[in-house]
């Protein structure tokens, strides 16, 4: 300890910079803490104590765990321990047991505000504000003691309504799901996040749901499962699932905390679209997508399992945009919509057929003053037995318009897609 004793202090705050444990910092510093640290804590010299109580340490832990620092004003004089040190202690205290879920969430949701705000202002307005934190309960936020358990696997989900309690449900703000829209064949879906006061536990058979995302209109969700037979509990309990109930058919997202970091992940990355600020519940990128790009125009497909059908057969939808990128590689300045043409891959490694004549009803025109088209429609399992995994197949455009043709037709290839075949429980 005499060689380290020598050290000048710049180097003691370089080696303590190092030190990203709190229980490390705590060794070093001492201080008063709770119990459970300071039963660990080994004797340290004077000089590592006082160093480690460093302002600007604390100050650089406070930040790593998304922390307010507080104003030199809060305080009529220092504290003995430091400001910031005080401040880390008092948040420790009053989150205990909630720590890294605080910080997980709170980081999740400063990269959400980071990216709402420039590409979809609506969905951020649309949250409402956290629950009150009250200390000293096993769960500490009241409204959601109903419906929540106290297991440590549910604390992510209790931190972010201690963040933001769901979405606002006033009207301008239904259509913009946090959890993504879609629209087919004239319904719109979208996912709200639901506060705590609308938070609804649905049974399905010998399973129990927490819905904590709905769509008034589709009846889409999410859910947590907070009940379910001892069989699939160290499976599926406290899972973020979308189950069918008619065939106990399922989607596992994991837990909580992994699937909303997962997802704001994705946003921030680009992997869903955003149209008048409304995010594409599918993805534009993934296992359960196929791109490709013919002659300046992009086609993107991405298919997910409908778990709110109530068929005991499977259901997929699946979302097609088309895109004019480059109208010079492509020689025109529009293309209209002639026909589809589709391959249906069914398990057995049959396939069919299904031709047909524009899309959902209509003949969309791509052109430079509007490069940009989606629609949505739905393939399912034949009645009879065969199971669908999968298609491929093309558009085909024709040039100018089809009243008034200003070139031959163009074939616009779309790769085959695999479809997300569901889980079943048996």
């Amino acid at each position: 300890m005499a060689v380290f004793d020598r050290l000048p202090a710049e180097l003691y705050l370089l080696i303590l910079d190092k030190l990203s444990l709190f229980g490390d910092l705590c060794n070093c510093s001492m201080a008063s803490f709770p119990q459970s640290i300071s039963d660990q804590m080994q004797q340290v010299s004077k000089k590592w104590r006082r160093l480690s109580n460093d302002n600007v340490l604390w100050g650089r832990m406070l930040s790593y765990r998304c922390i307010a620092i507080p104003e030199a004003s809060t305080y009529t004089s220092e504290p003995a321990m430091g400001r910031n040190k005080l401040a880390f202690s008092v948040w420790y205290t009053q989150y205990a047991g909630f720590t890294d879920s605080y910080t997980r969430m709170h980081r999740a949701f400063n990269r959400l505000e980071k990216w709402a705000c420039k590409a979809c202002p609506h969905v951020w307005q649309s949250l409402a504000p956290g629950l009150v934190w009250v200390s000293g309960e096993s769960v500490p936020v009241r409204e959601l003691l109903s419906v929540v358990s106290d297991s440590p696997d549910m604390r992510d989900f209790i931190m972010a309504h201690h963040i933001h309690d769901g979405q606002r449900r006033r009207q301008r703000f239904l259509e913009y799901g946090l959890f993504g829209s879609y629209e087919c064949y004239g319904e719109v879906c979208s996912l709200s996040w639901l506060s705590s006061r609308m938070l609804q536990i649905v049974d399905m058979g010998r399973f129990r749901i927490l819905v904590f995302a709905w769509c008034h209109v589709t009846r889409n969700y999410l859910g947590i499962v907070v009940g379910c037979p001892i069989a699939h509990t160290q499976r599926l309990l406290h899972h973020v699932i979308q189950l069918q109930p008619q065939s106990y058919r399922f989607v596992d997202k994991g837990l909580f905390g992994s699937f909303f970091v997962s997802y704001v992940d994705a946003l921030s990355s680009g992997h869903h679209d955003v149209h008048d600020n409304v995010i594409s519940l599918m993805p534009n990128t993934g296992p359960h997508t196929s791109t490709s790009y013919t002659r300046g125009i992009k086609i993107t497909i991405t298919a997910m399992f409908c778990a709110d059908e109530t068929p005991r057969y499977r259901v997929y939808r699946y979302q097609v945009t088309l895109e004019l990128i480059d109208s010079v590689q492509l020689g025109y300045q529009c293309v209209q919509l002639e026909s589809r043409h589709w391959l249906v891959h069914y398990a057995n490694h049959e396939y069919v057929h299904a031709n047909g004549a524009g899309v959902v009803g209509e003949f969309p025109v791509l052109s430079v003053e509007r490069p940009f088209y989606r629609y949505c429609s739905r393939v399912e399992d034949d009645p009879a037995g065969l199971e669908v995994v999968g298609f491929e197949g093309q558009f085909t455009v024709v040039p100018g318009s089809l009243v008034d043709p200003k070139g031959p037709a163009i074939e616009l290839p779309v790769p085959y897609i695999e479809l997300p075949i569901p889980m079943e429980i048996i």
